[in-house]
């Protein structure tokens, strides 16, 4: 239950605080090379932590991160029926701990030298998280198929896997429908794991 009430609670207040601080950061986000409707992922969201307001999206990062690995082991535990591999859940753990990682601070954009550690950390988690999300994806597609109290998510998890790749690909303002479709499902499945205890 408290896994299923992290799932619910995580995207809600990663897309609050993302929202809160691109209005509050706008202008520095400009400045330091964020084009909100042609080339947002090149600045957005990573660069809001390094404005004035940047602690909160370290902690976004962090907390966020925490919540959606935890949920994870609650959904491997709530998903139990079938006979699913539970790389699913794993994978799932992996993107939570990766996006935590992204609470390490990413480099500027325009800077002059080599990149930092801490830049290097924050991209490669990044990375990281992208790819462990789509895996768990596919793989809980597989397994909710398997599990009767869960086959009615199946398709859905599916859709939001090929949505979610098709996204990433198009470039320009698809990044957001990217990170609204995945957060979109972690608060569905997470309803959907409440229901089915």
């Amino acid at each position: 239950m408290s896994a299923a009430v992290a799932g619910t609670i995580g995207p809600v207040l990663f897309g609050s605080v993302l929202i809160a601080l691109s209005v509050l950061e706008y202008d520095f986000m400009i400045e330091i090379g964020w084009h909100p409707l042609t080339n947002p992922a090149g600045a957005w969201p990573s660069g809001l932590a390094l404005g004035p307001y940047g602690l909160a999206q370290v902690a976004n990062f962090v907390v966020s991160g925490l919540l959606l690995a935890y949920f994870s082991l609650g959904l491997h535990f709530g998903a139990r029926n079938g006979y699913g591999s539970p790389l699913g859940p794993a994978f799932l753990f992996v993107a939570g701990t990766a996006m935590a990682l992204m609470g390490s601070r990413t480099d500027p954009i325009r800077r002059l030298g080599l990149r930092s550690l801490h830049g290097f950390i924050h991209d490669a988690a990044f990375v990281i998280f992208v790819l462990a999300f789509l895996v768990a994806l596919f793989s809980l597609w597989q397994r909710f198929e398997s599990d009767p109290g869960w086959q009615g998510h199946a398709r859905y998890t599916l859709a939001t896997g090929i949505l979610a790749v098709l996204l990433l690909l198009l470039p320009g303002m698809a990044y957001y429908l990217f990170i609204v479709t995945l957060l979109a499902w972690i608060e569905a499945t997470a309803i959907r794991l409440w229901r089915n205890p």
